[in-house]
Order: structure tokens, then C-alpha cells, then sequence
């Protein structure tokens, strides 16, 4: 018992998705308590779609939309702003960017190599990047929208607040995006080889 409770505990999957229970939770709590102090010129760098971005990149598309939902459920009880703004966008913005950049499953991957299919995939740490980019992109875009609908101008202001929360949470997925992956997968095994030689018979 103790033996299979060992391998069960240092397994890597059962690690990837301890991590993976811790990180949701502290990525709002983060949010909340200590991005706010991280801001620049007024601006805060959304750390929950750096998150999201390593979610989707690293786990999937489902768990992608399900971290999408707490947390757009999450801001919406505790910091509410438009009425199921967040509760709508967070979950939105995290399915559709998943198709792009997430993983291939190893089925993908096994049949792209039984139907002879050159797929190119670009570094993980690029894709977490531009998958928080892509989605803090929308939801400032959403967001700037409803301004204009709510009959405010938008102002040249708004423009630069937005792209700078695009700038800031991009740098700020590069800087923890490799750091995180590097927790969960954990050091890269390399698989041995096996090198043809010619056989060599020996004369006796």
C-alpha cells in the first residue's frame, strides 16, 4: 500500500494537477492582493490571463475554460464592475484562444504522424505569451467598446491604458511563463535512442 501510495504521489500526473489546484486559487489571490502594487502608470497587468495563457498552453482546452469560468465568476462576485462583463468574457476569451495555442494532445500528435502531416508548433513560452496577449487584446477591445456604447468618448487615453495592459501582462507571462511550465512538466527526460550499427563478426 505504502508502495503504491508512493509511486501514486510522485507520479507526474497526479503532480501536474496538484499544481494545477494550487494555481488557480493563487493566481486570483496574487491578482487581488499584489498585482495591484505592481502597476504601472495606473495600469495593472492581468495576472489572471498569464494564468489562464499557462493553462491552456500546458493542460488544455477544457481545463482552459474551466479556469476561464472561476475566474470570471470569481471577479464578478468580488469586484464588480458591468453587470456579467467578467462572468461572460473571462470563459469566452479562454475557450476561443485554446484552439489556437494550446497543446497537441499525444492522439493529435500520433495521427499527424500516421497521415505523414508536417505540423510546426512554436515554443510553449511563446505561445503562453501570446495567448495572455491575445486575450487581454479582447477584453480591453470589450471593454473599450462599451464605453463608446455607453455614450462616453474614448479617448486617446483609453487607447494607450489598453495597450499597455496588452504590453504588461505580455512581459509578465514571459517572465513567469517558463518558470511555471518548468514546475509542472519538470526537467525534459531525454529519451534514449537507439543508434543502427553494422554488425561485426569476430573470427574465432
Amino acid at each position: 500500500m505504502r508502495i503504491i501510495f508512493h509511486r501514486l504521489v510522485h507520479s507526474d500526473f497526479v503532480r501536474k494537477y496538484i499544481i494545477f489546484i494550487i494555481l488557480v486559487p493563487l493566481g486570483y489571490l496574487l491578482q487581488v492582493c499584489v498585482m495591484p502594487y505592481l502597476s504601472v502608470d495606473g495600469v495593472t497587468p492581468n495576472l489572471l490571463y498569464v494564468h489562464i495563457a499557462i493553462v491552456t498552453v500546458a493542460y488544455g482546452r477544457v481545463q482552459a475554460l474551466w479556469v476561464g469560468l472561476i475566474y470570471g465568476l470569481l471577479m464578478e462576485i468580488m469586484l464588480p464592475s458591468v453587470t456579467y462583463f467578467n462572468l461572460a468574457l473571462y470563459p469566452i476569451t479562454s475557450l476561443f484562444t485554446s484552439f489556437i495555442f494550446a497543446d497537441k494532445s499525444q492522439r493529435q500528435r500520433d495521427m499527424d504522424r500516421a497521415m505523414r502531416r508536417k505540423t510546426r508548433e512554436f515554443p510553449a513560452l511563446l505561445r503562453t505569451v501570446f495567448c495572455a496577449m491575445v486575450n487581454t487584446f479582447a477584453y480591453e477591445v470589450f471593454h473599450v467598446a462599451y464605453i463608446y456604447l455607453g455614450g462616453n468618448n474614448v479617448t486617446w487615453q483609453n487607447v494607450q491604458r489598453a495597450l499597455l495592459d496588452v504590453l504588461l501582462t505580455g512581459l509578465l507571462a514571459l517572465c513567469i511563463g517558463f518558470c511555471v511550465r518548468l514546475i509542472i512538466f519538470g526537467r525534459r527526460k531525454e529519451v534514449p535512442m537507439l543508434k543502427n550499427q553494422p554488425i561485426v563478426f569476430s573470427k574465432k
